[in-house]
C-alpha cells in the first residue's frame, strides 16, 4: 500500500496556524539524539521558520519545512 504523502504547501499552512501558540517539539538530531523542547513559533518565512525555545537561556531555533516533512522535527499544541 502506498503512503500517503503530504505537500509542503499544506505543512507551510499547518505551521502558520500554529503561529503564536505554545508547542511541544520532538527534535531528531541524528545518531539516536531526541531532544523534547517547549516552545512558541514566532516567525515564519518562505523556506524556514523559526521556534523561540522556553529554556533556563532564550535560545532560539530555525528550521525547514523539509524538516516537517521528512520527519525530523515534529511538535503538537500545549492545552
Amino acid at each position: 500500500m502506498k503512503k500517503k504523502t503530504v505537500s509542503l504547501d499544506v505543512i507551510k499552512s499547518k505551521v502558520d496556524a500554529l503561529k503564536g501558540k505554545d508547542i511541544k517539539i520532538r527534535l531528531n538530531k541524528g545518531r539516536n539524539k531526541i531532544k523534547f523542547l517547549k516552545g512558541k513559533i514566532d516567525e515564519t518565512y518562505s523556506s524556514v521558520f523559526v521556534i523561540t525555545i522556553y529554556d533556563d537561556i532564550f535560545d532560539r531555533l530555525s528550521c525547514t519545512y523539509q524538516d516537517v516533512l521528512c520527519g525530523d522535527v515534529r511538535f503538537k499544541t500545549i492545552d
